[in-house]
């Protein structure tokens, strides 16, 4: 039997959530049925039940509600793109009965779009029921043009608007936890963190074997997935793949638990200078 992975309690929620999730952009599209399949074996086998998602993400969503749909045991995260309310409420509504579902675990307003509306909705949702718990997920200031700004974000946390933040954060672009996390902290916001490859960036250059002996770490993707766990604020951390074995081998990374500060450091140090060279191509 496949050792489960460790869970953090988000606060304000009251809920723990493993520390693992599996990510959707751009991966599941690439696979078949089976192979889907095969990717939520693999959480239920680590006791990572926990999957982000969203309706502008391809196929992702429909066809993850399909196979979910019998399955309780997920902890569903997914997001809300629109500002038009007849738009929101047609797009949740597919939600809902995608899943076959009375409730979505996890509403997110996507990049902050039309986040101040939309936070009005998602809590009129939570009360009737339909949503258990409701969320921001920020990438960058204006996301594709229509998203909110990182001063928005820090708004939304301060005045404790939500039960959860998605936030992108690896090891090379950790700015983040400078003063957000810190923010989530305070009133016990539960953190997803995304991208903690920078989209696979960070994974192209790793550093040689004796650097990562010295790190404790098997393997770069390691040191950096326990990086991000070394921030205690953090609830979760996403790794989007479409091959099982990959997300196995997360879960036994993050099994190992954080890495120290030391280690935290160098692991940084590396990363940066991994984007910086090849922001220098």
């Amino acid at each position: 039997m496949t050792s489960t992975v460790p869970r953090r309690l988000a606060r304000k929620a009251g809920v723990d959530l493993p520390v693992l999730g599996l990510g959707t952009w751009r991966t599941i599209d690439r696979v078949g049925p089976d192979g889907l399949a095969g990717l939520l074996a693999a959480a239920r086998a680590v006791g990572a039940q926990l999957v982000d998602t969203a309706p502008v993400y391809s196929d992702a969503e429909p066809r993850l509600a399909e196979l979910l749909r019998d399955d309780p045991s997920f902890f569903v995260a997914t997001k809300i793109w629109d500002t038009e309310p007849e738009a929101v409420e047609a797009v949740f509504a597919r939600q809902l009965a995608g899943y076959a579902r009375p409730s979505i675990d996890l509403l997110q307003v996507h990049n902050l779009n039309g986040w101040q509306a939309n936070l009005g909705w998602l809590d009129r949702q939570k009360a009737a029921g339909r949503v258990r718990f409701t969320g921001v997920t920020y990438q960058f200031d204006h996301a594709f043009g229509i998203g909110g700004t990182r001063a928005d974000l820090a708004h939304i946390l301060t005045t404790d608007l939500v039960d959860f933040v998605q936030v992108n954060m690896n090891a090379a672009q950790p700015t983040l936890a400078e003063d957000i996390l810190p923010a989530a902290a305070e009133a016990g916001i539960g953190v997803v963190v995304m991208r903690p490859f920078g989209e696979g960036a960070l994974l192209a250059t790793p550093p040689p074997a004796a650097f990562l002996r010295e790190l404790g770490c098997t393997s770069w993707s390691e040191a950096l997935l326990r990086w991000v766990l070394a921030h205690p604020q953090v609830t979760t951390v996403l790794t989007a793949t479409s091959r099982p074995e990959h997300f196995l081998a997360n879960a036994a990374a993050v099994r190992s638990g954080p890495l120290g500060p030391a280690e935290a450091s160098a692991v940084a140090d590396h990363a940066r200078s991994v984007l910086g060279a090849r922001a220098g191509r």
